[in-house]
């Protein structure tokens, strides 16, 4: 369900007027030949489970920050999403689009409410095959959605991390439906892939019918009934090695939308009318996520997290690639944070410890500010480095005080004498933001409270750039008061027993 321009077979299904024969529902963990069952919602219960889904709620799309973006979930919607649209009953989840009066005290009134459902931070799943069965009433301005979006936006916003449409529907064309794909760059340089699957001999999107996409590395496959009708296999994410961004981890997203570019009166507004006799249902009989037995597919390691732009005052292009992000910067403005990459509304809990490692080097020696700080600017960290044209590589950790969001940034405005060397490129790479397991077992370089070839793995990444002050006494095998080929040396025998 795109976020605007700005924005196999298992079993015999026997397909009678639109009603389809339950599929025998496997336990998680069975398998058939191809496929294994690692998660599913059967929707037995009385109401929504909420182990494995969340209710996003408003008409209106915020930051990181609850900063406003947009209203109309930035398609023009007209519904106010509740949890209150929701219901499960007999096995079967129905999300009910009404014409009633709502009126939220921040974001106004409106004329019609729904329900959206997702699985984030309960559920996501990189590849295999994803499967939904639902039915949906028609009627002018209707817009039921079966898709997936990324747990994590690694490759940056919408649409570089990708967006996957399992089935979109419109309410005024129940005879079809289709199935797409987002991707590219940031709106507005995203691009879409999208085809669809029209029934047959009078069906249509009223009756029951199971939708699915079967995802491996480099392929993407619709399916209605088990039939195929399309395949997608070229996509990409800017400065990313495909197949970014359908190379992580996506969540699940059911929901009914009124109004809206998609099937809206003018691309807008919903249709009463169609609300004469009662509430609009989309219903889901199920939702079953499938591993592919016969793959490997997982999601990609990350070479460095994606920054996000924000400039001031400045003149300064940001590009996010593999591996880096790359600044380059003409006029560094006024102030501090005139230019500056940032990790935003990462959750961190009380008393944790959180470690930030990154490299950074510049063209024209300056100094960068680096920061860690809550939503009201109170900063956990604050450092100010500088930087040469040799890379260098940073660690620190962090250990907070409550739950909250926190956003990490790399400032690059008028820090110094930075205005005096220009123009510059500054390129900060191999940017990782990590939860650390405190181990006091020597030689634990990735605290996972263990000694094993991942710390290697780790400990050799560090060495890429000078001796660096020591993350940790776990680290400083030798006890030198840095982190360097000796500490190498030692915890290689460690690890191979030599």
């Amino acid at each position: 369900m795109g976020i605007k321009k700005i924005f196999v077979v298992f079993s015999a299904m026997l397909i009678t007027t639109g009603l389809t024969s339950a599929m025998p529902v496997m336990a998680e963990g069975s398998s058939t030949d191809d496929y294994t069952l690692i998660w599913s919602d059967e929707f037995d219960g009385t109401s929504v489970n909420m182990d494995n889904w969340s209710y996003e709620l408003g008409n209106w799309m915020f930051d990181e920050n609850g900063n406003y973006i947009t209203n109309g979930w930035g398609n023009n919607e007209q519904e106010f999403y509740t949890d209150s649209n929701a219901t499960v009953k007999d096995g079967i989840l129905t999300i009910s689009a009404k014409h009633e009066p709502y009126v939220d005290p921040v974001q106004g009134s409106f004329d019609y409410t729904s329900s959206k459902l997702l699985s984030i931070n309960k559920f996501s799943t990189c590849g295999g095959r994803i499967e939904v069965r639902s039915r949906c009433d028609s009627g002018k301005s209707l817009w039921p959605a079966i898709w997936m979006l990324p747990e994590d936006s690694f490759y940056g916003g919408w649409a570089a991390s990708g967006e996957i449409d399992i089935m979109e529907g419109w309410g005024s064309a129940p005879e079809k439906v289709c199935g797409t794909l987002h991707f590219g760059d940031l709106w507005p340089d995203n691009k879409y892939l999208t085809k669809e699957y029209f029934f047959e001999n009078g069906d249509s999107t009223e009756n029951w019918h199971t939708y699915a996409i079967e995802w491996d590395s480099g392929q993407i496959s619709w399916f209605v009934d088990d039939v195929l009708y399309s395949t997608q296999t070229e996509w990409y994410s800017a400065n990313r090695p495909y197949p970014a961004p359908f190379d992580q981890n996506f969540y699940i997203i059911l929901n009914l939308a009124v109004g809206g570019h998609f099937d809206g009166v003018n691309g807008i507004y919903g249709d009463p009318s169609i609300f004469a006799n009662g509430p609009k249902n989309f219903q889901i009989d199920y939702v079953r996520v499938y591993k592919n037995n016969s793959s490997d597919f997982a999601p990609a390691p990350i070479k460095s997290t994606a920054l996000k732009e924000y400039m001031e005052t400045s003149v300064a292009v940001m590009r996010n690639k593999d591996g880096y992000t790359q600044f380059d910067i003409a006029d560094v403005g006024k102030l501090e944070y005139g230019i500056m990459g940032a990790i935003p509304a990462q959750e961190v809990k009380v008393n944790e410890k959180w470690r930030l490692s990154f490299g950074i080097s510049s063209t024209a020696d300056r100094e960068a500010v680096i920061t860690v700080e809550d939503s009201v600017y109170n900063r956990y960290l604050d450092k100010k480095i500088n930087i040469t044209a040799e890379k260098q590589m940073f660690f620190y950790d962090v250990v907070f005080e409550a739950d909250m969001p926190v956003d990490i940034k790399f400032q690059l405005g008028n820090i110094g004498d930075a205005a005096e060397a220009l123009p510059h490129r500054v390129i900060v790479s191999d940017i990782k933001w990590e939860k650390v397991i405190d181990s006091k077992l020597k030689g634990d370089v990735n605290s996972d409270g263990k000694i094993s070839a991942a710390d290697l793995v780790t400990l050799s990444k560090w060495l890429l750039g000078n001796d660096v002050p020591i993350v940790g006494e776990n680290s400083d095998l030798n006890d030198d008061g840095f982190i360097n080929v000796y500490d190498f040396i030692g915890l290689r025998k460690l690890v191979i027993g030599e």
